[in-house]
């Protein structure tokens, strides 16, 4: 179980973590229905706050100037254009606007500042 502290203690992979609920739990607050917790679709989106707290996380921790901050940035723009893009194509109630987007991008910002200053 030594994984599961060493991940604990990483500031990028528990920036990602907090970036999902906070974002889960938002949609729970807004629909006042503890079904939506985990739901495809709906505001903000869970998977472009997730992968923007990660990004965010990365480029605070590494630098912005880093091969890791470039792969994490590359896993958000499409992360965002999947969930914007094709899955919204695909299934419209599974998808997300670009507002959605926008504000999950927001939020995994707002969450990564938070988490890495908790983390130093």
């Amino acid at each position: 179980m030594s994984w599961l502290v060493g991940l604990t203690k990483n500031p990028s992979f528990m920036s990602a973590f907090f970036g999902f609920l906070a974002a889960q739990f938002l949609k729970v607050a807004i629909y006042k229905d503890f079904r939506v917790f985990g739901r495809y679709g709906g505001m903000p989106s869970a998977h472009v706050a997730t992968t923007s707290a990660l990004a965010w996380a990365v480029g605070y921790t590494t630098g912005f100037d880093s091969p890791l901050t470039a792969i994490a940035a590359i896993f958000l723009a499409i992360t965002t254009a999947d969930a914007v893009g094709l899955r919204r194509n695909v299934d419209p109630n599974k998808g997300h606007t670009l507002m959605e987007a926008i504000y999950g991008f927001l939020l995994g910002w707002i969450v990564a500042l938070l988490t890495v200053k908790l983390y130093r």
